[in-house]
């Protein structure tokens, strides 16, 4: 019923809006759109967001608007081909043209099963949630909706509610565990709207993880389900792909400042835990900065520098053997799901 008035007060025919950043996606935004789309008992729409692509990315969002009027297309000012603005500014270009009470992050060459969105709107009205997210499947070519995900299960699903503190432990990046920043959320959009959250658009990394910060600051309550519904692509997995010294940089930047003014800062005043977390997570994400400095230097051909940068702090050493131990068990855990239960 709280749903239904918050319809009729947006004046809203739409359930959720499936906001997506786009560049270069041509090989799989249509399937991700087209999961979209199949989403059974919601009215949804999809607004895709072309960020200065060169591969036809443009060209198949155009041939999916035309064949479903659900599908909304929007192309970046200011992204030329080849310069993408980024995943922030397109995500605030969706959202501010999103009709739908509730919204998802879908990244444009991942997908979702057909009742995904139906069974998290009913966990947001059984638990009163503003924010609330499923176990994403990892996949890299064929997608198992029986996968394992990248959380835990159970033998039974189940729920669990993640705090600000909470969300801020379980996101220092060179942690061992499942980061909950991964996690694709459905937002209320009167949440969003009420507290004026949007994106950073200073940030390429860690864009939903700032997002949902803030929305928990501000008092959303996050409820998360070990029920899996999102199919997450991996892309290449090595730490050189990854780690960029500025996209780090500018991430340290923007947590800073949300720890030093406005609703983190206040959160942190009144929560020795918060303080702590904060704490921890910017000493991971400088650590995580120097381990950049030192692959930027070795792809340059600069090894006496990197191993110099190395040698004066060990303990980045534990934190890659760490890392590379973690992505190592999730690499041989579809393989062993996939075993005959004889062979196990």
């Amino acid at each position: 019923m709280a749903d239904q008035l918050l319809s009729d007060a947006r004046g809203t025919s739409v359930d959720v809006s499936f906001i997506m950043a786009a560049h270069d996606a041509a090989p799989w935004i249509e399937m991700a759109v087209r999961s979209a789309l199949a989403q059974t008992g919601v009215a949804v729409e999809v607004v895709a967001v072309d960020d200065g692509s060169r591969d036809g990315t443009g060209t198949v969002l155009a041939r999916l608007a035309e064949a479903d009027r659900r599908v909304r297309v929007i192309s970046l000012a200011g992204a030329g081909p080849g310069s993408p603005r980024g995943p922030s500014s397109a995500r605030n270009a969706a959202l501010d043209a999103a009709r739908g009470r509730w919204i998802a992050i879908l990244d444009a060459d991942d997908l979702i099963l057909p009742n995904r969105s139906r069974s998290l709107l009913d966990l947001a009205l059984a638990a009163d949630a503003d924010i609330v997210a499923d176990n994403p499947i990892p996949f890299t070519d064929v997608f198992d909706p029986r996968g394992p995900g990248m959380m835990e299960g159970g033998r039974e699903p189940y729920l669990f509610e993640i705090d600000l503190a909470k969300y801020i432990a379980c996101n220092q990046l060179l942690r061992p565990g499942t980061k909950l920043g991964y996690l694709k959320p459905m937002i209320r959009a009167e949440t969003l709207d009420r507290h004026k959250i949007r994106y950073d658009e200073g940030v390429r990394i860690g864009e939903d993880f700032l997002l949902c910060l803030e929305a928990l600051a501000a008092g959303a309550r996050f409820v998360v389900t070990s029920d899996a519904g999102y199919g997450y692509r991996r892309g290449p997995t090595s730490l050189s792909h990854r780690l960029r010294q500025a996209d780090i940089a500018r991430l340290e930047a923007a947590f800073a400042a949300r720890a030093e003014h406005g609703r983190l800062a206040e959160a942190r005043a009144r929560s020795a835990e918060i303080r702590h977390g904060s704490r921890a997570y910017r000493d991971g994400l400088a650590m995580m900065r120097m381990m950049a400095q030192v692959i930027e230097a070795a792809q340059a051909g600069r090894w006496i520098q990197g191993a110099a940068l190395a040698l004066r702090h060990p303990r980045m050493w534990q934190s890659l053997a760490a890392t590379l131990l973690e992505a190592a068990g999730k690499r041989l855990r579809p393989r062993l799901h996939a075993l005959p239960i004889g062979q196990r």
